[in-house]
């Protein structure tokens, strides 16, 4: 039998089959009850805090890029965080607080602890990058006084974000 006529078609697609199945395994399972939602949030919410301290040893042991050191970059980053402060308050006020009321008064539907979450998750993601605004700062040069700020504000953002167990109206 000549190598030629060997076919290399069904080792990939079984290759393909069980990178599928394993990314599959890697992802958390969607909640079915309030308080797994609410065990997941809390895990997140611990390494999001651990990446805080770990963003700021980064920015002090890292050699500045040259490519975030551009002339108006502080004013860039600047105005990027307070447009990414407005989106916070925006997704706070308009969609994670009447997510939370909806949860409140429906606290056995598991629609409303998935949306609770993924509002929860967005507000988190946003908080973060106000820290991660402050790296890149710190990366282009600025010095630890002045992205102290950033790191604050992001921190302070992500720690009043500690998921709390939500009572229901009726309670």
């Amino acid at each position: 039998m000549a190598s030629s006529d060997i076919n290399p078609l069904p080792c990939v697609r079984c290759r393909v089959q069980s990178i599928r199945r394993m990314r599959g395994g890697m992802r958390l399972a969607p909640p079915r009850t309030r308080e797994e939602a609410l065990g997941q949030m809390r895990f997140m919410w611990f390494s999001f805090i651990i990446s805080i301290p770990l963003y700021v040893f980064l920015g002090e042991a890292m050699p500045g890029l040259s490519w975030l050191s551009f002339p108006n970059a502080g004013k860039a980053f600047v105005i990027l965080a307070v447009l990414n402060l407005l989106s916070f308050s925006w997704a706070l006020r308009k969609r994670y607080s009447p997510a939370l009321a909806n949860l409140r008064s429906q606290p056995e539907k598991i629609q409303a602890v998935k949306r609770w979450t993924t509002y929860w998750i967005i507000l988190l993601c946003s908080a973060n990058s106000i820290t991660v605004i402050g790296l890149a700062f710190r990366m282009g040069g600025k010095t630890l006084q002045q992205t102290l700020p950033f790191y604050v504000v992001g921190s302070v953002l992500t720690f009043s974000l500690w998921p709390r167990q939500v009572r229901s109206v009726a309670q």
